[in-house]
């Protein structure tokens, strides 16, 4: 079993724009993961890549760097930070959203 566990969660942002959270979480019992963890990681299946993704969750940074790097078919990836209670999109293929825009959201169950 891989120590990154990666679900799908279909959501919308404050203004009623459709896209998946990708949550992530560490199963360590000491919360720490390695860059071998990164081996067979892969993306959940069902992914609708005509939706944008939000990825939020603890994780390193290199974490996050694959993570966007494996999600780039998607309209767009943001990256959930609690402290704008939204997202920041930091890559599009869509004009609906802009690379630097906050999306507003609420974190699913």
């Amino acid at each position: 079993m891989n120590p990154i566990e990666l679900k799908i969660i279909p959501n919308q942002t404050q203004d009623g724009l459709a896209y998946q959270h990708l949550r992530l979480r560490i199963t360590t019992q000491d919360g720490v993961i390695v860059p071998d963890d990164l081996q067979g990681l892969k993306i959940p299946e069902g992914v609708q890549f005509s939706q944008g993704i939000v990825i939020e969750g603890r994780g390193a940074i290199w974490l996050y760097g694959y993570l966007v790097h494996e999600c780039h078919p998607a309209a767009w990836v943001g990256c959930y930070d609690p402290r704008l209670e939204g997202a920041v999109v930091v890559a599009t293929h869509k004009h609906e959203v802009s690379v630097g825009q906050v999306l507003k959201l609420s974190l699913p169950n």
